[in-house]
């Protein structure tokens, strides 16, 4: 087997979604070119099912604020008992289920489809590092727009851009509660208190906690509670509109429907990290998270993150101090970041593979098969639920987790074999056929005999469920 076939196998698998049939042996007329061509490479736009764009995170909170509205009216009517037989309240899967299955959909047939896979790569790795779930009521319609507003146009940009827009982003803020947060001097809060109102206002430190420690500096970062509270207090006023008083108009801050709320906003100069920050409104924060993004430790804490995502659970030291320095002198330009991953000797090593995360193992299951997801239906949740992955739906802030020992286990397996032959019953490809195209230098001559000797359903089916598919 040709050395450019096995680099191949590398750039399909390691660096891009798995290969589509007959996409070895393009790739490899050069390999580390079509990686980096794909830095190059136009944005594709992720549509709905009837082909049109899908709904903005402004037309989400607008469409929650009705239904929260709708929702107060008919607890109303429960309460005067008008509506003869009773009233049912509104649903939010109900109101917003056909949505977020468009958005999972319309996810899923961009990875499976896509010509520049490591795009999309990197869309997944980033939209894990910054995360949200939908597993709170208002953020369940968002994670979709939020990953194509605030993640698709920023990764080929610089860190400091993509850290402003997805912490600016309502999506983010209402998730982690800065919504709710409000500065303890602030002018809100001193109305609340002369009001002797029973609803708690405060400062939340969600939002700045999960920045520092899971975003830029890492959990071992050279921050302490104080720096917490420093960022927090100047992150105070960033809201939605879903949170301001009526016929308010706020300056917005940028992102996709955000807005500086300076009434509850904590003014006043702070200190992060050493370093002092004047009063300047939303600014303030602003400042501080570009600082955040300069730092050394977050460019050693995304240089060991991005390393364990593509090369190895534990990478190669050398390849991680390549990839900080890279991040630092080129003041963290996320286009040089990627090239200098792509051009380092040590990750193109073979043999130094990673167990494919469920939503990896089914995406490029797809593609072996040159299948489509369906633009309707739920197909695809059903089956990345079956894998332990729920999409949109990691459950924490930390993300899914990027080792592989939190991935292989007996029922993991059993579910991907099932899953696998499913899929092998249902395509017509020839199982060698198969077997060479997905899996090109890393097909054993064990692993190719004992697929000739099975029917063509269960040939499939042991190429999907094989070792070599299992790791990437």
């Amino acid at each position: 087997m040709s050395d450019a076939l096995v680099l191949a196998e590398i750039a399909a698998s390691r660096f891009g979604l798995g290969p589509r049939p007959g996409e070895l042996e393009q790739i490899a007329h050069d390999p580390q070119g079509w990686v980096l061509a794909q830095l190059e490479a136009p944005q594709e736009a992720l549509l709905g099912p009837e082909g049109t764009p899908l709904p903005s995170t402004l037309d989400y909170l607008e469409r929650f604020a009705q239904f929260q509205r709708d929702h107060a009216e008919a607890r109303r009517r429960m309460a005067r008992q008008t509506a003869a037989g009773g009233t049912s309240l509104p649903r939010l899967s109900q109101r917003f289920g056909r949505d977020m299955q468009a958005e999972r959909q319309a996810r899923a047939r961009q990875q499976c489809l896509t010509g520049a896979p490591v795009l999309e790569r990197w869309v997944m790795f980033w939209s894990n590092h910054f995360c949200v779930s939908a597993d709170r009521g208002k953020v369940v319609m968002l994670p979709g727009a939020y990953e194509r507003e605030a993640i698709r146009p920023n990764i080929i940009s610089r860190f400091s851009d993509l850290l402003l827009a997805v912490e600016q982003h309502p999506t983010m803020l209402l998730y982690l509660e800065n919504a709710d947060s409000v500065g303890p001097s602030s002018a809100v809060a001193r109305a609340a208190r002369r009001r002797a109102s029973p609803r708690s206002l405060g400062l939340n430190e969600n939002l700045a906690r999960e920045i520092l420690e899971l975003h830029t500096l890492g959990v071992d970062g050279p921050y302490d509670q104080a720096d917490v509270v420093a960022l927090a207090q100047a992150l105070t006023g960033w809201r939605t509109p879903l949170e301001m008083p009526p016929a308010t108009n706020p300056p917005d801050l940028g992102s996709h429907g955000s807005v500086f709320h300076e009434a509850a906003h904590e003014s006043g100069p702070r200190t992060l990290l050493g370093q002092r920050f004047s009063a300047d409104g939303a600014g303030q924060g602003q400042a501080m998270l570009r600082l955040l993004a300069q730092h050394e430790s977050t460019a050693t804490f995304i240089a060991r993150k991005l390393a364990g995502h593509f090369v190895a659970d534990h990478p190669p030291a050398e390849l991680v101090s390549a990839l900080a320095r890279s991040f630092r002198d080129h003041d963290g330009d996320l286009a040089e970041l990627y090239r200098t991953l792509f051009r380092h000797p040590l990750a193109w090593q073979p043999g130094a593979y990673k167990f494919r995360r469920p939503e990896e193992f089914l995406v490029a299951l797809y593609r072996a098969l040159d299948k489509t997801p369906p633009a309707t239906g739920n197909q695809w949740e059903q089956e990345l639920r079956l894998l332990g992955q729920r999409p949109f739906w990691p459950g924490s802030p930390a993300g899914w987790s990027d080792d592989s020992r939190d991935w292989i286990g007996a029922d993991a397996l059993y579910r991907r074999v099932a899953l696998a032959r499913r899929h092998g019953r249902d395509s017509t490809v020839e199982p060698l056929a198969l077997a060479e195209h997905c899996l090109g230098p890393r097909l054993r001559e064990e692993t190719a005999v004992a697929i000739s000797q099975q029917p063509p359903g269960m040939g499939r089916a042991m190429v999907l469920a094989s070792p070599e598919f299992q790791w990437r």
